[in-house]
């Protein structure tokens, strides 16, 4: 399936896990045993299940996340409550927390890319090492 085909199906399917891009990019390139393996040049379910369920009746440019916006805004706002000083018992609520899974060199797609990885998926993977980066991780 195309990259962005892919994390379209992640938005629609289960948009509680992966509110935003960087979630599905996370979980795709970072999470150790997520189901996808490299199959030639792209990162597939391992069952392929899904391609025979899930077709877009056109390729898309680029995957929607339709509640990323509102993500983003609760996540900014439950971050400066919890950093404003005195507020010493405010729980930011687990759904509007990120954390990147730890990295594996030997495990995490993010590293065992294919030589012939297809321009699509680089380019995703380019967009995560990039987040990575951002967000202060070592790659």
């Amino acid at each position: 399936m195309r990259a962005e085909d892919t994390l379209q199906y992640m938005a629609d399917f289960y948009p509680s896990i992966f509110p935003t891009r960087k979630h599905a990019l996370d979980h795709l390139f970072c999470v150790v045993g997520n189901g996808y393996e490299w199959k030639d040049g792209e990162l597939v379910d391992c069952d392929d299940k899904y391609e025979k369920r899930y077709q877009l009746r056109e390729h898309i440019s680029e995957a929607e996340f339709p509640n990323e916006d509102e993500w983003y805004r609760m996540y900014d706002v439950y971050n400066r409550i919890a950093n404003v000083p005195g507020v010493e018992e405010f729980t930011i609520p687990v759904e509007y927390t990120f954390r990147w899974y730890p990295l594996s060199k030997q495990y995490s797609k993010l590293y065992t890319a294919p030589d012939d990885i297809k321009d699509d998926w680089k380019k995703l993977l380019e967009e995560c090492k990039g987040l990575l980066i951002q967000d202060g991780i070592e790659i």
